[in-house]
């Protein structure tokens, strides 16, 4: 078990980690990640809250963010129509691609060899 010293050292890289990527994306975590998941085919809302984690209100708040910049949309499935699907504009789709080809630096908190990344799983 990690001591709360090195639980506090990653607390830290993670939030420099954070800090680099709203610097060099424009985004937060939580919108590139949002991002990430609807390109890779999340689209419904309830499967968008389990996969990133975020309770239902938060996760409005997120894609309500994402929507006011015109990087994602809500329209009403094609199988379903009382259901919302998520899905990426054309600008959403090139800041997706932007950051995909962007180099982010993780600390070297977060930086593991792959003998500890076995250790890890």
């Amino acid at each position: 078990m990690l001591n709360l010293c090195a639980i506090r050292r990653l607390q830290s890289a993670l939030r420099s980690f954070e800090e680099q990527l709203k610097d060099e994306t424009g985004l937060s975590f939580n919108d590139a990640l949002l991002l990430c998941a609807v390109e890779k085919g999340v689209a419904e809302p309830s499967a968008l809250a389990k996969e990133l984690n975020l309770s239902p209100s938060r996760l409005t708040r997120v894609i309500d963010s994402l929507e006011e910049r015109e990087l994602v949309q809500r329209t009403l499935s094609i199988t379903d129509r009382r259901s919302l699907v998520i899905s990426l504009t054309e600008a959403g789709e090139e800041l997706v691609h932007a950051y995909k080809c962007c180099e982010l630096r993780l600390p070297e908190e977060l930086e593991f060899t792959q003998e500890e990344s076995w250790r890890h799983i």
